[in-house]
């Protein structure tokens, strides 16, 4: 009897030892799943910010090559065809500095689209023509006039190749010098200096010449019989 009971007793020790095992198990477990998930919320909380920078990287990129892109796209358009409207800085003239009409002085003057060589020609002229002014510019290579060939064409030109006093029908014959100028053996400052004039010297006029750099020049005469060249911008052909 007393045998029996004994059995029964370390039955029961044996059922209640196991019981709380089987409880204690789920605790051990939720405590690794917790350490397991904040593990990855920490990851998260660290991947998050460099996930939102490279994102805000990838946008600058595609802002700054879609920029890139138009202005390759301007560069190309302006290379194939430089057609630019004439420049928006031109300084209204004071009053009287401005001529009605100018005088294509040179056997023929381009007009161009703008204030400067590189510019579209959209016109040539003879000389003689007579040119309405209707404004002016002063850019990096010098005056240049702003004329009316109709009523819906305007173009640029350069002042060095017209005159401001009407040519004779039988063209210009002499050149009168506005400043001390060099007569020269050619036509470029490089070439040997053969004589300086005085201002308002009169020149036999022979032909214009306009060098590489764009300077437009005067083959002349002095009145002891010396020829030579002389700088259009400070002399005027009449």
């Amino acid at each position: 009897m007393n045998r029996s009971k004994n059995l029964i007793i370390a039955g029961a020790l044996t059922l209640s030892i196991g019981a709380g095992a089987v409880l204690a198990t789920p605790q051990a477990m939720n405590a690794s799943s917790n350490v397991v998930l904040a593990s990855v919320d920490w990851v998260t909380s660290q991947l998050n910010p460099m996930k939102t920078k490279m994102t805000e990287l990838e946008n600058k990129i595609n802002s700054q090559q879609q920029e890139i892109n138009s202005l390759k796209a301007q560069v190309s358009q302006l290379g194939s065809n430089p057609v630019t409207p004439p420049p928006t800085t031109t300084q209204p003239p004071a009053n009287g500095e401005l001529p009605s009409a100018v005088y294509v002085a040179n056997a023929s003057v381009n007009i161009h689209s703008g204030a400067t060589k590189s510019y579209k020609v959209i016109a040539t002229k003879t000389q003689g023509t007579s040119l309405k002014v209707i404004d002016q510019f002063t850019s990096s290579t010098g005056l240049w006039y702003r004329v009316e060939l109709s009523a819906t064409v305007k173009g640029w030109v350069f002042s060095n190749e017209v005159s401001v006093t009407k040519p004779s029908t039988s063209g210009p014959t002499q050149v009168v010098t506005f400043g001390d100028v060099h007569l020269r053996k050619g036509a470029t400052t490089s070439y040997a200096v053969i004589e300086t004039l005085k201002k308002g010297t009169s020149l036999k006029y022979i032909s214009t010449f306009t060098n590489a750099k764009g300077e437009v020049w005067y083959n002349v005469e002095t009145s002891a019989g010396v020829k030579g060249w002389v700088s259009g911008s400070l002399s005027e052909v009449k």
